[in-house]
């Protein structure tokens, strides 16, 4: 996320045109994204369950078949985001808009790969409760891909100039880097060595593992694409409203996404814990973990939420300079700090959900919430009323708010009465 965040900071000093472009790029990118960020989390969750079990054996089919999920899911993604192009036209933005699309894209589909690497030796690891080798990979690749950025975007020390393209070219780079580490330093850790004895070759692959890898995985996959293409399709509905609106939009939602990520980040510790519970045969120590994550999420959503109303001129400023960009960004950083909380117990429920191997109910709740009700409100918001921009934002919120209601309330009734290990 830093990343990208890191590209829509430095791409804003080219202008709102440019940055209008990268937000609805990111925005069709993270769409297919979230598919193979989904498949991931089953590794995390699988390998948690297997520690619980103490099955070493296990845990070494979890890696190889997250290796496998995750190698083709990257380039399933990366394929369709090609064949998908030509297209982009029927999204009907602005001639210019669009261009800056197509070069974003062109470049950012060759990130899919990596990233998915990254994803499988990470997830695995931290399934076992091994989380600073992934958090320091991913904090020292942002100055790498600010560096980066610097010589691509802006042409210095005798580099091409390349806009938009050149953010995409950096964050590939950056991207490649930190799958090359990770897969570096989990096969060749001492303690790591006896999960890959079947050295990653596909004649081992099993299908019963797999299918339950795919099931679990696809159905966190959906969950997330069905909200984050509700957002894509929000950006392309607001850039109906022109480059200022959609650019005040993906500055709001750069800001706004970083505290995402710390609920994020705490759904999934929260899946883990509760794979491991789920291993240990105790599902009142899961239900305990969901109502303890659940107050720390709420405790720093609410922080978040209180920055953003501090601080809702100054933060937009970091983007861009253009007057009406900024006073739109403000007022929309507002609205995003009114459903903090809410935000941040949905993004908590898809991982307390997960923990549970919980499949179909949850992808069918997400998927009303934001396309059967947020989408379509905030569409018409949008084009039939005086709301505009705002009204797009005020639905989102609304279709936060019943997915974090679904998502817990379904949590808690399959924790319900559970009995402990023991009893």
């Amino acid at each position: 996320m830093a990343l990208s965040i890191v590209d829509s900071v430095m791409v804003g000093r080219l202008g709102a045109v440019p940055l209008a472009g990268v937000s609805v790029g990111v925005g069709i990118f993270n769409v297919l994204l979230v598919l193979g960020i989904g498949l991931s989390l089953a590794v995390s969750t699988l390998s948690a369950h297997a520690r619980g079990l103490g099955d070493k054996a296990e845990g070494g089919e979890v890696l190889l078949h997250g290796f496998w999920v995750c190698l083709l899911s990257g380039l399933f993604m990366q394929g369709l985001l090609m064949l998908g192009l030509p297209w982009l036209s029927l999204l009907n933005q602005k001639p210019v808009v669009e261009q800056q699309i197509r070069w974003y894209l062109q470049a950012l589909g060759y990130s899919f790969l990596p990233i998915m690497l990254f994803q499988a030796f990470r997830q695995f690891i931290e399934g076992l409760e091994w989380m600073k080798p992934a958090l320091w990979i991913a904090v020292l690749s942002i100055p790498l891909n600010a560096g980066l950025n610097s010589l691509l975007i802006f042409g210095l020390w005798g580099f091409p100039a390349l806009g938009v393209e050149g953010a995409a070219w950096a964050t590939v780079i950056a991207r490649w880097v930190m799958a090359l580490a990770m897969m570096i330093y989990v096969l060749t850790h001492r303690d790591l060595r006896g999960f890959w004895t079947h050295r990653f070759s596909p004649r081992f692959i099993r299908i019963q593992p797999l299918i339950r890898m795919l099931f679990l995985g696809l159905s966190s996959g959906f969950q997330y694409i069905f909200e984050t293409s509700a957002f894509a399709g929000a950006a392309i509905v607001i850039g109906w409203l022109g480059a200022e609106a959609l650019a005040a939009h993906q500055v709001a939602i750069n800001i706004a996404s970083m505290s995402f990520m710390v609920a994020v980040g705490l759904s999934a510790s929260a899946s883990i814990r509760i794979g491991y519970a789920r291993g240990l045969g105790d599902l009142v120590l899961a239900r305990r973990i969901g109502w303890v994550a659940m107050g720390i999420t709420v405790a720093l959503m609410s922080l978040c939420a209180l920055v953003f109303v501090i601080w809702n001129q100054e933060l937009p400023a970091f983007y861009i300079s253009d007057p009406v960009v900024l006073r739109a960004a403000s007022t929309l950083l507002l609205i995003a700090a009114a459903f903090q909380l809410v935000d941040g117990l949905q993004a908590l429920g898809v991982g307390l959900l997960r923990g549970m191997e919980d499949k179909r109910i949850p992808t069918l709740l997400v998927l009303v919430a934001y396309w059967i009700v947020a989408l379509p409100l905030g569409t018409y918001l949008v084009m039939n009323s005086s709301y505009g921009l705002y009204g797009m934002w005020v639905a989102l919120a609304g279709g936060l708010l019943l997915s974090a209601i679904f998502l817990i309330l379904r949590f808690l009734h399959l924790t319900a009465h559970s009995p402990q290990k023991g009893d």
